[in-house]
């Protein structure tokens, strides 16, 4: 299957060449468009000398007339099919770009999304390329035209007579020292404006998804600081950057649309003298505008372009991030699926996570992971399945180096149950067979019951096939745990990793759940997360981390006896499920 590419880096130039024939055919007929916006005044014109002439040939009239019509209709006719081609090549681009971001974002290591708010990606990956959008289908033809008509505009006019056609031109040279005055800062702002969307767009993504907090403590939008900060910081930008370039942007304005304040004077007074005739004169009224005024529009179109550059720096930033590294012979070893930690090394950014870790938990064994929060148990099971990159040290499963291993190839063979369970907008029976897309109805079902959550589907109201929402909003805790559990089974991996799966449910839940991870990990290479040591201690091998070293290791009884780390969290663990309420006198 070939993926679709995009030419690196990305430029606005380079973007041109995933469409090319579509979009030079676009700024063709838009070139087009744009010197015909001035044929029907070379018409006029003429027939305005007609009409002055001595003895006036209407037949001559009309058919000027009937020119300048024509000519109109076939302006506006290519203007269409202008917008028409730069829409399909825009679009083709969109869809390109999409589809090698997609491509990339599941090459990356799970760090990559660790310093990225949800919201900043969905910008990118939604405004950003819909932003390019604009740029091919908009402002491509639009700016070419803008270009274009002052260029034709000249032509015409200098043709005509030189002196009217320089007055057109003499406002232009004080709107560029204005514009200029204006632009001075405009790189700086508009870095600023982007991260104040992006600090936005991070804080509504937070604050939809903690609403229910904030609601449960009878709060609204403006409690919640961040989002309320972001939204000030925004509205304050904006009044103060209106405030420094008003007086420059009226100035710019007013002196591109004020180019009859010099030409009509000047032709008044030549007419005066006897040194140009009427209808010279009155094509220079109609004409002069044409001149300067499509330049306010190239400058808008500048102007949002600079906003455009800042979101093509993000899109190449997701392109360019660097993709796991995936060896070029395949090595898959046959037989038994050791995996063994040596010497591992970690960090996310300056923290140090894990130091030194090694062990090995054996195929067709439990090995439990215990030890304080933060002391590195969930680094170690991600690591396995290459969502993070460890920094030092060497991690093998069945004997090869998991970085050695085809990215593919090792995730088939690895189950994976987290506390936060991933469900997507689709039925029941769409979210398991993500797991194995060529399952059987029969097998769904058998991995289900084997899940313990058959009974829960079937009282849906359209039992496997029932839509589930977004991110399974429709299901509780524990029938999401579940459904994961399910998928997992449904896989049949040789591996299984397990991060805290029933950390978050009830006891009723929390009890099915044990009985379906029983089931699961039977005959496994199985590596689990756990807090309530209860149900940890039975396992074949027990790891204790903490600090991101491995504190002791063995069996339940061994570390009673041997690890004061592991003396310490049971004697907490007991406490704990002693502590209650108490009640008032």
């Amino acid at each position: 299957m070939t993926h679709p590419t995009v030419p690196t880096p990305l430029v606005f130039a380079n973007l041109l060449r995933v469409a090319p024939w579509t979009l030079a055919l676009a700024v063709a007929t838009a070139i087009a468009s744009a010197a015909l916006s001035i044929a029907p005044f070379w018409f006029i014109y003429r027939i305005t000398v007609e009409l002055f002439s001595a003895r006036p040939d209407m037949a001559a009239v009309w058919s000027l007339a009937w020119w300048a019509l024509g000519l109109l209709a076939l302006r506006w006719a290519l203007m269409a099919v202008s917008h028409a081609l730069a829409h399909m090549g825009a679009f083709a681009i969109q869809h390109r770009l999409r589809l090698a971001m997609a491509r990339r974002l599941g090459e990356v290591p799970l760090s990559f999304f660790a310093g990225r708010g949800s919201g900043s990606l969905r910008r990118t990956l939604t405004d950003d390329v819909n932003s390019l959008e604009g740029f091919f289908a908009h402002m491509l033809p639009d700016a070419v035209a803008a270009a274009a008509v002052p260029l034709a505009a000249l032509a015409l006019l200098f043709a005509v007579d030189w002196r009217l056609a320089l007055a057109a031109l003499a406002p232009l040279p004080v709107a560029v020292i204005a514009q200029a005055w204006l632009m001075r800062r405009s790189a700086e702002r508009m870095r600023e404006w982007s991260a104040l969307q992006k600090r936005i767009a991070n804080q509504v993504g937070e604050y939809v998804r903690g609403v229910h907090v904030v609601k449960s403590f009878g709060l609204d939008a403006r409690s919640f600081g961040e989002l309320a900060a972001a939204v000030r910081g925004a509205v304050d930008w904006v009044a103060s950057y209106a405030r420094v370039s008003v007086a420059g942007w009226a100035l710019f304005v007013g002196l591109l649309t004020a180019n009859l304040v010099v030409v009509a004077p000047l032709g008044a007074w030549l007419h005066a003298r006897g040194s140009l005739d009427v209808p010279t004169w009155l094509l220079f009224l109609l004409v002069a505008p044409a001149v300067l005024a499509p330049l306010l529009r190239l400058t808008f179109a500048l102007g949002e372009q600079m906003q455009r550059a800042t979101a093509l720096a993000r899109i190449n930033e997701v392109l360019a991030a660097p993709a796991l590294a995936e060896a070029s012979a395949a090595r898959v070893p046959e037989g038994a699926l050791d995996i063994e930690f040596s010497g591992l090394r970690h960090r996310y950014g300056d923290r140090l996570a894990l130091d030194g870790v090694g062990f090995t938990a054996r195929a067709g064994q439990v090995t439990a992971l215990v030890g304080p929060s933060g002391s590195g148990k969930s680094t170690l099971v991600r690591l396995v399945a290459r969502l993070y990159e460890f920094e030092a040290g060497s991690l093998r499963v069945g004997g090869v180096d998991v970085r050695e291993w085809p990215l593919d190839a090792l995730l088939a063979r690895v189950g994976i149950v987290f506390q936060e369970v991933v469900l997507f907008h689709g039925s029941v029976r769409d979210n398991l067979r993500l797991a194995r897309p060529d399952a059987s109805d029969a097998e769904i079902e058998a991995a289900a019951r084997a899940a313990q959550a058959h009974d829960f589907i079937a009282a849906l109201p359209q039992g496997y096939d029932t839509p589930l929402g977004e991110r399974g909003a429709r299901l509780s805790g524990g029938e999401r745990q579940r459904l994961s559990i399910a998928r997992a089974l449904l896989k049949d991996a040789p591996i299984l990793l397990l991060d805290e799966a029933t950390a978050s449910v009830d006891a009723e839940n929390e009890a099915l759940i044990q009985q379906a991870l029983d089931r699961l990990c039977q005959g496994r290479t199985v590596l689990v997360v756990g807090h309530r040591l209860r149900t940890m201690r039975h396992a074949d091998r027990i790891v204790v981390m903490d600090g991101g070293r491995v504190a002791g290791q063995g069996t339940h009884d061994e570390l009673l006896r041997d690890c004061e780390t592991y003396r310490r969290l049971w004697r907490d663990h007991e406490q704990a499920r002693e502590w209650t309420l108490g009640s008032r006198a």
